[in-house]
């Protein structure tokens, strides 16, 4: 099995910021553990903030699966009310 997501930013426009504040970068992992784990890695490489983070999907074998929020946590795409363990 093989988890996928691009992760990427946009600008808040309440800092001023009106373009992406960081390079996009392509993921794939064995596990949903390694793409939150990288999620982190690149907020904190990128200094983002929640504003900073917009919809990024995870797929699971090139299908979409999960919703990445800001902290790592993981949504069900089909219902976003549903968290799921990485």
């Amino acid at each position: 099995m093989s988890y996928t997501c691009k992760l990427r930013s946009v600008g808040n426009p309440d800092y001023g910021q009106y373009a992406p504040v960081s390079v996009p970068l392509g993921v794939e992992t064995e596990s949903l553990a390694g793409i939150t784990r990288m999620a982190k890695r690149y907020v904190a490489d990128w200094n983002l903030g929640g504003g900073n983070w917009p919809t990024i999907i995870v797929k699971r074998d090139g299908k979409p699966f999960a919703v990445l929020g800001y902290n790592g946590t993981l949504w069900d795409v089909k219902d976003r009310s549903r968290e799921i363990e990485a």
